[in-house]
């Protein structure tokens, strides 16, 4: 299966997915934390083809979900640019979402930039629903919409 576990010899692979889409900037040592974490679930999708460059699998994609009892939150989410609408954020979110309980009440939130329509389309269609606005919630003044699982 190409999703697996997060290790810390991922952390290069996933910065240079972050450089590549510039929409968070998250640093090698937060990376570190969030896969040390108890409650986090870190996860990345990795081809079976070798990367040119250095003859090792390659990082496509990779999520971070904090699992917190009933309600938890998709933190980050991302794929390559190249790899985008090929199911490898399905991929991923499902690997979160299969943690949870849904039918037992549990949900999992998040926040979106409001101008991200791509992105929001994404979780629309994967049951997150939109219940709230943050006025100018990101340093740019932009607003971010606030998702939550109805399953």
């Amino acid at each position: 299966m190409p999703v697996r576990k997060m290790e810390i010899a991922d952390i290069p692979a996933v910065l240079a997915i972050q450089e590549e889409l510039q929409f968070q900037e998250w640093n090698e040592k937060q990376f570190a934390s969030e896969i040390r974490a108890a409650y986090a679930a870190c996860y990345v999708y990795e081809t079976d083809a070798a990367d040119e460059c250095c003859g090792t699998p390659k990082i496509l994609g990779y999520a971070i979900f904090h699992i917190l009892g009933p309600d938890s939150e998709l933190l980050s989410i991302a794929t390559r640019k190249s790899q985008q609408q090929k199911g490898i954020g399905q991929k991923l979110i499902d690997a979160g979402f299969a943690l949870l309980n849904f039918s037992n009440g549990d949900c999992c939130f998040l926040e979106v930039r409001i101008s991200n329509e791509k992105a929001r389309r994404f979780y629309e269609k994967n049951k997150f629903k939109e219940y709230s606005i943050r006025k100018k919630y990101y340093s740019d003044g932009e607003d971010a919409v606030l998702y939550k699982t109805e399953v």
